[in-house]
């Protein structure tokens, strides 16, 4: 690869590494946070609950933003505003404005859309896709990697130093983008629909809300409802004023088209599906041994479990261009879907030796990698270039929103099967199987997917994406 290349891909991958591992390494930390802090059960769910709605609202504008200026400018204000509120978070003498600090460190999930633009712009379609698999493969291993290096940075440092590395590490990417990474022409003309930007916001904000408060009130408890009411309304609201905008904050007409809303429901279906490794598995490898299905594993050791998903992610991401020139789009798609679902499944039946977990982690990682990598690739390729960034936001919203419903989902099946505290063998087969189900969704989106690369602007068959040319300056924001 050449080494504007390296840079290009190699800054905003490190920015989105160290985030994703520090968001991994947050959980365990939480009891060191609560006692220092003095922060009730209640405030330290809002530590994930504020940067969970803030990466909902700010992904797709941070999209149509990239879409419409030098994503080099938005690139570089993305990670100053992110390393603020990661140094706000440090900083933070109490949990208030840690949780203020996590809402501004949030925005972070906006830099995935704006890589797929940036990459686009200025890379060769196959560096584009190799750069796609890269920042998916990397984001698995940080996530596993986060569980393995919590314990012993937090009781060797302490929890604040979590952020001030994260900082560190960030700085150093921005740095490296400053350098490396190239100004890029301005793709879209018009102004930022703020009024679709805000009701989108209210929307999300709401749904989100209602799905993170379900589990401790109940999916038909009236706040519940009030609040889903509420979404429907906003994003109700919001579906006609985007139809009858000029120039929407997302293209509803050309999210429709059959590659945006394929890629679209497979981003959902695979946060959906994720539930079962999300939510089940590090709860059964937590269960003492005794149980007969549970590994007694601490966190350090749920990490090594999970290790090879984030291995497994990294090293297949960067192949999923050469698997496409060689089996088709549609089949990779088809493929990634698969191995989710067969690994997802495999932990059904097979979950009592270490080796078994290590088989079923590793396979959900391969196929989560090949098909979200593949899915993006999709975007890059079918979508034109004014949209291309914010398309790509709202597959990673979808994701989000599909992992929420997951995580709720799992939850309840787990406790449905509790037996004197504990979830009983069957409820977590029960999950597994519910999730490798749920990820068949993913491979019915992939055949709405066309099997051939279409024209970004007609709609016609075409060789190979259009990559546009990196100019020397262009307009900011």
């Amino acid at each position: 690869m050449p080494r504007s290349g390296f840079g290009v891909i190699g800054a905003p991958v490190l920015f989105i590494g160290v985030f994703q591992l520090l968001e991994t390494m947050l959980s365990p930390a939480l009891p060191l946070i609560q006692r220092e802090l003095s922060a009730s059960p209640g405030e330290l769910a809002w530590i994930f609950t504020g940067g969970l709605i803030s990466s909902a609202i700010s992904t797709p504008i941070v999209g149509r933003l990239a879409d419409m200026y030098d994503k080099r400018t938005v690139l570089l204000i993305l990670m100053a505003i992110t390393s603020a509120g990661a140094l706000v978070s440090g900083l933070a003498p109490n949990v208030l404005v840690l949780i203020a600090g996590q809402a501004v460190q949030g925005v972070w999930l906006g830099m995935l859309p704006l890589t797929v633009g940036l990459f686009r712009d200025t890379l060769e379609p196959e560096q584009s896709a190799t750069g796609n698999g890269l920042v998916i493969g990397v984001a698995a291993l940080a996530s596993a990697l986060g569980l393995i290096l919590a314990g012993p940075l937090t009781s060797a440092l302490g929890y604040r130093w979590l952020f001030f590395l994260t900082l560190a590490g960030a700085l150093v990417a921005a740095l490296w983008a400053w350098r490396a990474v190239p100004a890029t022409p301005r793709a879209a003309s018009g102004r930022v629909d703020w009024a679709g930007g805000l009701l989108l916001g209210v929307g999300l904000t709401l749904l989100m809300l209602g799905l993170t408060t379900s589990s401790s009130v109940g999916w038909t408890a009236p706040a519940t409802l009030a609040l889903f009411v509420g979404a429907a309304l906003a994003l109700g609201l919001w579906t006609v004023v985007e139809l009858r905008t000029a120039d929407p904050l997302v293209d509803l007409r050309l999210l429709a088209g059959r590659s945006p809303a394929g890629v679209t429901a497979m981003g959902f279906a695979f946060g959906f599906a994720s539930f079962g490794l999300v939510v089940a598995l590090p709860m059964m490898l937590s269960l003492p041994a005794e149980t007969g299905y549970g590994l007694g594993a601490d966190t350090l050791w749920i990490g090594v479990y999970m290790f090879p998903l984030g291995i497994a992610g990294t090293l297949v991401a960067p192949l999923v261009g050469p698997m496409t020139r060689l089996l088709g789009r549609r089949a990779v798609l088809v493929l990634g879907s698969a191995l989710v679902s067969t690994g997802t499944a495999a932990l059904a039946f097979w979950h009592s030796s270490p080796w078994q977990i290590v088989v079923g982690v590793t396979i959900m990682g391969l196929g989560g990698s090949i098909g979200l990598t593949a899915g993006l690739n999709v975007v890059a390729a079918d979508v034109p270039g004014d949209r291309a960034a914010g398309v790509s936001g709202v597959v990673f919203v979808a994701k989000s929103i599909g992992g929420t419903f997951g995580a709720q989902l799992g939850g309840m099946a787990l406790a449905a099967g509790t037996v004197a505290g504990v979830p009983a063998e069957s409820s977590f087969v029960e999950t597994y199987l519910l999730s490798a189900l749920l990820g068949l969704l993913a491979v019915g989106a992939a055949f709405v997917i066309p099997s051939a690369v279409r024209d970004a602007q007609g709609g016609r068959p075409a060789s190979a994406p259009t990559t546009k040319l990196a100019v020397p300056q262009g307009d900011t924001l």
